[in-house]
C-alpha cells in the first residue's frame, strides 16, 4: 500500500479480518470484551469491534443497541438487533 502510513495500513488489516467475521463471532467477539478491565489495548479493540457492528447494523440499529442495558445495566449482546436488521430491509 504505497503512501499509505502503519497506521493505515494496520487500520486496513483490522477491517478486512473483522469484515470476515460472521455475526455471530462478532458479537462473541464483542461479549468476550465485557466485564474485562480497561485498559488502552482493550479500548482500541472494542472500537474496530464497534466500527464494524456499525457498518453492518447501520447507524439506527447500533444507536439502539449502543444505548440498550439489560436489568443489571450491563451492554445487550448485540446479536440481538441481527433479526431486525433483515425486518427492516425484508
Amino acid at each position: 500500500m504505497p503512501g499509505k502510513t502503519n497506521s493505515e495500513q494496520a487500520k486496513a488489516a483490522i477491517q478486512a479480518m473483522a469484515a470476515k467475521l460472521t455475526d455471530e463471532a462478532l458479537c462473541l467477539a464483542w461479549m468476550a470484551t465485557e466485564g474485562k478491565p480497561a485498559t488502552q489495548e482493550l479500548a482500541i479493540v472494542r472500537g474496530w469491534i464497534m466500527d464494524e457492528l456499525n457498518e453492518r447494523l447501520g447507524d439506527d440499529l447500533f444507536d439502539e443497541w449502543l444505548m440498550a442495558v439489560d436489568e443489571n445495566g450491563d451492554t445487550l449482546n448485540p446479536l440481538a438487533y441481527f433479526p431486525r436488521l433483515m425486518q427492516k430491509t425484508a
